[in-house]
């Protein structure tokens, strides 16, 4: 996962064309914080960044921060309500959620999705479970209130679905299930956390298997398939067997 300093768009895009070149040592996604010193990823002085991303088939990945709070437009990066909270368990549990479901609307509000509708951008260790309510609040008020989102040119749910987006999912979260059913198969990875102090590594893969009401298949999906399409791997970057899957051929993973 390469990072670009989006504070810099230009510079940003350099980055971008040199992890390109550096597939074959891994790289298969270039990732960007949730807002950039305040500023949404909406914003138009990113449309480079998504431009060279789409043509090149490289998967974006926004992930939350904490403790980044700074001055908007000059420095740091802003979790939402963080000012008000006086306990870093507090900015932890509404940075990681809010931040990402701000991206999430932001990107889709200001026609990101629609000006590059081959862009691909995961949401990444911020939980899935808030993705169904989440979707048809959008929904709701790009009908309720159509001429803000005048660059938006597909329903929110439409963009969330079609294979633009994706989540990864927390061990804990039972809701997976839902999530699943209610907005396709294909949209949440599992993550692995590691080596956070909220990771639940080693055992995080059971974890997630555990969940109840996971089928087979979604296990399989959520625990590699989907990321394997995702990120486009070949067989040669995949490995030899699944560790989970009881040592089943890698041929598990691809479907």
């Amino acid at each position: 996962m390469g990072l670009i300093p989006c504070q810099d768009p230009p510079a940003a895009v350099k980055e971008l064309e040199w992890l390109m070149q550096h597939r074959q040592d891994g790289v298969v996604s270039a990732m960007l914080p949730v807002n950039v010193y305040g500023i949404n990823l909406g914003d138009r002085r990113f449309d480079p960044i998504y431009e060279l991303a789409e043509a090149a088939g490289l998967p974006l990945a926004v992930h939350p921060q904490t403790g980044h709070d700074g001055q908007y437009g000059v420095w740091g990066t802003m979790g939402a309500g963080s000012e008000r909270m006086e306990k870093y368990s507090y900015v932890h549990m509404t940075a990681f959620a809010f931040e990402p479901m701000i991206a999430l609307m932001h990107m889709i509000g200001e026609g990101v999705f629609d000006r590059y509708p081959r862009l691909k951008v995961a949401y990444v260790e911020g939980a899935c479970g808030w993705l169904p309510f989440w979707t048809q609040r959008l929904d709701e008020h790009f009908e309720k209130l159509r001429p803000q989102w005048h660059l938006c040119q597909r329903k929110p749910s439409e963009i969330i679905t079609s294979g633009q987006v994706a989540l990864t999912c927390e061990p804990e979260e039972t809701i997976l299930p839902y999530v699943l059913e209610t907005m396709g198969q294909h949209l949440v990875m599992y993550a692995s956390d590691y080596a956070h102090w909220d990771s639940e590594f080693p055992e995080s893969v059971r974890l997630v298997a555990s969940i109840p009401g996971l089928s087979d298949e979604q296990k399989r999906r959520v625990l590699g398939r989907n990321a394997v399409a995702w990120f486009g791997l070949t067989p040669a970057e995949l490995p030899e067997t699944s560790v989970y899957f009881q040592g089943e051929e890698v041929a598990v993973l691809r479907g």
